[in-house]
């Protein structure tokens, strides 16, 4: 990360490495706050930075026993840039061109295939993977696999990054929608993904996350839309909702904390909820039937989500900057916010 804030790549005089990246900060999010069974799939390089991350993840009580090492391709590195105001840009990559990293080439032959069809409660993933063929084959059997389980709740949160594609732009929203069409049960998506991919204005997807829910196919059972510093937003299907049932729907504002960096605080935010969904008993025990109490407990889990979203932004870096959940709840209670956990 970029020491000088508000200066390009190329006038930026120094660095310094924070480790991170989506799937890992919502797998180390959720072991923080108290998941016990949090897994990491994935691939790094055997170099000083994958021995490191690798190490981080083990110390943050997350499974790393089927990470894949690769020793012929290096631990992806990732150069951002600041705005004065924290905001973070992807500038480019540290060591080699995009496609050259071990996650690019991650084998899907060495998924968990049982641990995915009987044992996952909640699969989450991003589509940056989509970007290789390497790692998209991962992806896609990965989903397939706990798709055909029948209990696992698929979580894909778009994370549009154009630096990680070779690609033209259409043709990966082309690939991104394909894969949300088939595999998602909940997409999270900012205000301007949903402006890319659909068309939407960024207001008219955060004020109206049902019109974003409608995008999706018919057997996705909600989306969270988050828009920074102007909130964020969710649509859910009520368990009824396909006999003509309630669609559960609400805004949420972000809490007012002194940003210092806001890497990871959507990563942040996705781990809150997903923790939030579980200690629930899983989306379907979250949504109920479309009564005053489920739409209690959904909106109940975002403002969860957006407390850790807040706290994550209160410090530098994606993982070293997540709260604890004593953190989230006293960052809850200083706003006047009570947020009620299923045990």
């Amino acid at each position: 990360m970029a020491n000088q804030l508000g200066v390009p790549k190329d006038q930026v005089t120094s660095w310094t490495p924070y480790p991170g990246g989506a799937p890992a900060n919502v797998a180390t999010g959720i072991a923080r706050l108290g998941v016990a069974n949090a897994i990491f799939l994935g691939a790094l390089g055997n170099d000083e930075f994958g021995q490191r991350f690798l190490h981080l993840l083990q110390e943050r009580s997350v499974h790393t026993h089927h990470v894949q090492i690769l020793p012929d391709y290096p631990t992806r590195d990732v150069l951002v840039t600041r705005s004065l105001d924290g905001d973070r840009t992807f500038a480019g990559f540290g060591k080699t061109t995009t496609d050259n990293y071990a996650d690019a080439h991650a084998d899907a032959s060495k998924l968990p295939i049982d641990l995915l069809q009987t044992s996952t409660d909640a699969l989450v993933t991003g589509t940056l993977g989509l970007a290789y063929p390497g790692s998209k084959e991962v992806h896609l059997k990965a989903v397939e696999t706990a798709q055909k389980g029948g209990k696992c709740v698929i979580i894909i949160d778009v994370n549009w990054r154009p630096v990680f594609w070779t690609i033209p732009h259409d043709q990966a929203r082309s690939i991104i929608l394909q894969y949300i069409h088939h595999y998602a049960d909940i997409v999270k998506v900012t205000d301007e993904e949903a402006e890319w991919l659909w068309g939407m204005s960024p207001s008219d997807a955060l004020s109206h996350p049902e019109k974003v829910l409608g995008k999706l196919s018919p057997h996705a059972k909600g989306v969270l839309v988050s828009a920074g510093e102007k909130g964020s937003s969710y649509a859910f299907k009520s368990a009824s909702a396909e006999g003509g049932g309630e669609i559960l729907s609400g805004v949420c504002p972000v809490m007012n904390v002194k940003v210092v960096d806001t890497t990871g605080a959507g990563d942040s935010y996705l781990s809150g909820f997903t923790f939030y969904m579980l200690m629930c008993g899983g989306v379907d025990a979250l949504v109920g039937a479309g009564t005053g109490e489920a739409g209690e407990k959904l909106r109940h889990a975002v403002q969860f989500a957006t407390a850790c979203g807040a706290a994550t932004c209160k410090k530098a870096g994606a993982i070293d900057a997540q709260p604890t959940l004593h953190e989230v709840e006293e960052l809850l209670a200083a706003a006047n916010v009570l947020v009620a956990r299923e045990q």
